[in-house]
């Protein structure tokens, strides 16, 4: 929605809403898309969102309530009544559902889910029992299945009564008697079969399904490895109990985006604005280790006071070559946080992702240190003090390139989020590197540089 028309949107529904015109509001906010219509509620204040989401049809008001940005939503939750709650929920898939009841307090959900339909409230209920962030949590129960006996016609059949039912439907999946998937019926292969055909003979047996426990990261990877829309989901004895769509993968994937993003500033993207004991509660942790970082730079530098003492040009290359590391370490460090992410670079292969990283910053280090070391020679006329600046950003680079690759394989090995790798930890890694190395060759040198 572009700006001039989002404000004239506001302005008119503002407008309104202090004529209290009610039913042009209703008529109104109907004839937008449900997206539209939470991108509009974000921009306006908690009386107004609640005046006009009460004046939404249950149908929209689920649909609505869904789009909406996160702390909109909540106000929201906290706001409504469990009446209308249930109702709204009510309309919503089973894995909508359960996501919006698992932000509820423990008495309310409670509220919610008994004055829902007993089998939407049972279907909830399931999906609450699964961990967070798996499978299980994520699919939907609502799901399109036949028996391998049925005919095609009786296949075709299911689908009518599904898409009443669920509004979509990508792929029939077959069953045995038992429950258990046996195969998937693409829908192009079944409308152009013969109605009498068993499905049996027109289905695909080599299925990709996941377990109910698998990771959401993994299933987001899945879904990208195979191009898939769907995917089946299978409880231990492999019967199916649900299916996860594209659509959910991609809030799945843009949730960890912004977390991994948020750990690797040292920030947590959940915590709201108000909350800013809560913000720097979280950021204390990072702020911490920046000031330690200053604090053994500083211990460094009174180490070699007396080299810098004896050679005072010395002092004007320390931010040049700490910078240069840090930011050499955070490029690498980001690339393999989200290689490791997508799951384009595995643990095992640390070693070779290694030696690719080290040939880069051999390759940059050569450039930058040629460079900052021509500056220097000919800025001090001291061909050796070029030398120690040269050598020095050569190195600085190259540890900063191989620490940037090999920390967050190194946290991933032992199960620790890679993304809390990046940020001030990288950067206070590579300044005392950086700095050590360069003070160490410059007092290796100094007879050199005075001479």
């Amino acid at each position: 929605m572009e700006e001039e028309g989002l404000r004239k949107i506001l302005n008119n529904l503002r407008r309104y809403i202090k004529q209290d015109q009610r039913f042009l509001l209703r008529d109104l906010l109907h004839t937008f898309h449900p997206a539209d219509v939470a991108s509009v509620l974000s921009h306006m204040n908690d009386e107004e969102v609640e005046y006009l989401f009460g004046l939404l049809e249950p149908e929209v008001a689920s649909e609505v309530l869904r789009e909406m940005d996160e702390d909109v939503r909540e106000h929201l939750l906290g706001s409504l009544g469990s009446e209308r709650l249930s109702e709204v929920v009510g309309r919503m898939e089973s894995d909508d559902a359960a996501d919006i009841i698992s932000k509820l307090p423990e008495d309310k959900a409670e509220r919610v889910l008994e004055d829902m339909s007993p089998q939407a409230s049972k279907e909830v209920r399931e999906l609450l029992q699964h961990r967070e962030d798996t499978a299980g949590r994520l699919m939907a129960v609502e799901v399109v299945a036949v028996n391998q006996d049925d005919t095609v016609d009786r296949a075709i059949a299911a689908i009518r009564k599904a898409v009443d039912e669920m509004g979509e439907c990508y792929y029939v999946y077959v069953v045995d008697d038992e429950g258990r998937l046996v195969g998937v019926l693409p829908l192009t292969k079944l409308l152009v079969s013969r109605s009498d055909r068993k499905v049996s003979e027109i289905m695909k047996r080599d299925v990709v399904s996941v377990p109910e426990d698998m990771d959401q990261e993994e299933v987001a990877q899945l879904f990208r490895r195979y191009d898939l829309v769907a995917v089946p989901v299978v409880d231990g004895d492999g019967k199916l109990i649900g299916r996860i769509t594209v659509d959910d993968v991609m809030e799945v994937v843009e949730e960890e985006t912004s977390e991994d993003i948020g750990r690797m500033a040292g920030t947590d993207e959940t915590i709201r604005e108000e909350a800013a004991w809560k913000i720097s509660w979280a950021r204390f942790p990072w702020i911490l280790t920046s000031l330690l970082s200053g604090f053994i730079s500083g211990s460094i530098i009174s180490t070699f006071q007396g080299t810098i003492g004896r050679f005072l040009p010395l002092a004007a290359f320390i931010p040049i070559i700490t910078a240069m590391g840090g930011n050499i370490g955070l490029q690498s460090a980001s690339i393999t946080v989200r290689g490791l992410a997508l799951g384009k670079i595995d643990t095992f292969e640390i070693w070779k992702r290694v030696l690719r990283e080290a040939r880069v910053g051999i390759m940059m280090g050569v450039f930058c240190g040629g460079t900052v070391g021509l500056v220097a020679t000919l800025w001090h006329r001291n061909p050796a003090f070029g030398l120690v600046v040269g050598v020095a950003m050569w190195c600085a680079i190259l540890v900063a390139a191989i620490m940037g690759t090999v920390v967050p394989m190194i946290f991933r090995k032992f199960k620790v989020d890679p993304a809390i790798a990046a940020g001030p930890f990288i950067t206070m890694s590579n300044d005392i590197t950086g700095l050590a190395i360069y003070l160490s060759i410059a007092t290796a040198m100094l007879k050199w540089l005075v001479g």
